[in-house]
């Protein structure tokens, strides 16, 4: 792992770590955000949680999901975990404000910080720490079995065909 790796995970992670630890605490406090998603999705599904119960476990989530983006296990899948309970905590929140004002939010910095921070896990969610990605390997691999499928079928006509 590089420096700048080692470094700048443990940084973003630490937003998200303290985040979820707000919102294991105090859950009511993050409830407001929860609660209008939650509300949607039980009229489609039972969901037998309230919204209390969600924000605790969105923060769980984001608590587990930074500490293992701080060490730098499964970067990409905690990255991914903390990009989705973000997005729905950004989502439920301009759901129970209801109309936007974009001066106030901008004043207040609230969304402009939380987009930062997802633009940051965005980037450690793509990050492939100077290894091939997994479509590049996947590409590859099929690029190396078929120039072995071209070679073993030449070889075999040249077996059996009469010279």
């Amino acid at each position: 792992m590089s420096l700048v790796r080692l470094l700048a995970r443990p940084m973003l992670a630490s937003a998200y770590i303290a985040n979820g630890i707000a919102r294991v605490k105090n859950p009511k406090a993050s409830a407001g955000s929860v609660a209008p998603l939650l509300s949607l999705a039980k009229k489609n599904v039972d969901i037998p949680v309230d919204a209390e119960t969600a924000a605790r476990i969105a923060g769980g989530a984001q608590v587990a999901a930074g500490a293992l983006l701080a060490i730098g296990r499964f970067p990409r899948i905690s990255s991914t975990i903390l990009i989705g309970t973000y997005v729905l905590d950004v989502v439920g929140e301009q759901m129970s404000k209801g109309k936007l004002d974009p001066k106030e939010e901008l004043a207040n910095g609230s969304l402009l910080t939380k987009t930062s921070l997802l633009g940051g896990a965005l980037l450690a969610a793509v990050d492939t720490a100077g290894r091939p990605g997994l479509v590049w390997r996947a590409q590859h691999a099929a690029e190396e079995l078929r120039e072995a499928v071209e070679r073993n079928t030449a070889k075999a006509i040249d077996a059996v065909s009469p010279n």
